[in-house]
Formats: structure tokens, C-alpha cells, sequence
């Protein structure tokens, strides 16, 4: 699943916008304004050759339909968090990963989380994805977690 990997370098928030960069070069926009009305979850992928936005409306915007290179994307007409349980659900029974599935869902928080640490930080941050930590990096990595209270350990 090595496609679904979090981003490995956020960069210091500037002007409301914070960028993150996956290993290939596509970037992933964090903004506070601009953003296309798509929904309450709103996010942008941007690459060399265009962007795509996309929300939990079920609708998608792309700066070129040259982007979808031939693919079929249903649109659907959003997307209730009820539907997460029914896929769950079927899931069981079909033995099938859902589309929020563990991996997914872990590499999206990691994402979220390290772009807050580069925020609260005000500097760019480097993840290594194999490490699973921030390169070179204490403080970033302090932050990956709270400090447990007796008699808590991991």
C-alpha cells in the first residue's frame, strides 16, 4: 500500500496555506481560505501537471479533465458517515478491505498530525515513512505523542 503513504516533507506555513510533499512530487494544500465549497472536509492534491480538489459532498474539481487519463470516477451525492458502517459491515461478511480501512486511515492521521506539528513548530518538518518519525528532529518527534503518567507505559 505503499501509494496511500503520508506526505514526507511539510514546509512552514505561509500566508494561511501550509504545503506537504509526497516523495513523488504531488503536493497536498492545508489552507484556512479559498477553498472550492465541496463540503465540510474539503482538500486539494496538487501536481505537475494540474490539481484535484476534492470534498464529502462527493464532488470533485479538476483543473483539467486531462487528469482523469481515461478513469471513471463516480460522483457521489455525499457522503453520510453512516456509509463508513454499512461498508464496515459488508466488509465482514465479504472479507474485502473497506475504503476506510486501517492503513488508509492510520496514513491520513499521520498526515494531519505532522502538518499541526510544522504548524505549531512554524517551520518545515521532514517524515520518514519507513520510521516512522521526523528526520533529525527531536522536537517534531516529541511531539508525536503526550507524556504518560504513572502507571501507564507502552
Amino acid at each position: 500500500m505503499d501509494d496511500c503513504l503520508p506526505p514526507v516533507e511539510y514546509n512552514a506555513p505561509k500566508d494561511g496555506e501550509l504545503v506537504a510533499r509526497y516523495e513523488n512530487g504531488t503536493e497536498l494544500i492545508f489552507r484556512e481560505k479559498g477553498w472550492i465549497p465541496l463540503g465540510s472536509c474539503p482538500v486539494r492534491f496538487e501536481g505537475e501537471d494540474g490539481w484535484v480538489e476534492a470534498g464529502d459532498s462527493g464532488k470533485m474539481v479538476l483543473s483539467s479533465p486531462e487528469l482523469l487519463a481515461g478513469r471513471e470516477v463516480d460522483e457521489i451525492g455525499g457522503y453520510p458517515a453512516t456509509f463508513h458502517v454499512r461498508d464496515f459491515l459488508d466488509c465482514v461478511k465479504s472479507r474485502r478491505q473497506p475504503k476506510g480501512n486501517a492503513v488508509a486511515a492510520c496514513n491520513a492521521h499521520i498526515a494531519c498530525h505532522a502538518a499541526n506539528i510544522a504548524l505549531h513548530l512554524g517551520r518545515q518538518v521532514k517524515y520518514d515513512n519507513v520510521k516512522h518519525e521526523f528526520i533529525d528532529d527531536e522536537q517534531a518527534n516529541r511531539l508525536r505523542s503526550e507524556a504518560l503518567r504513572e502507571p501507564w507505559r507502552l
